[in-house]
């Protein structure tokens, strides 16, 4: 995610630019609270852009189905189609 000067200012582990869509995965490293606030203070970023950001754990990461269906639901929402 670029400011209006063209700086970036938060990035995700995956994402689609068009849509607005951003993917995170949520490691052990997260519960950290410093890494914890960085995250709060990102996602908040990205969502006053407009972005939104579906985070996923561990747990969930061993379903790729629901990864696929829920970032499936969400680029629809946006108004993605195939």
């Amino acid at each position: 995610m670029h400011d209006p000067w063209g700086r970036v200012v938060a990035h995700a582990d995956l994402g689609h630019r068009r849509w607005k869509i951003a993917v995170e995965y949520e490691g052990r490293q997260h519960a950290e609270r410093e890494q914890f606030d960085r995250d709060i203070e990102r996602y908040s970023l990205m969502a006053a852009d407009g972005w939104l950001v579906l985070r996923f754990g561990r747990a969930v990461l061993e379903r790729l189905d629901t990864v696929v269906d829920r970032t499936r639901r969400a680029l629809i929402s946006r108004g993605a189609t195939w």
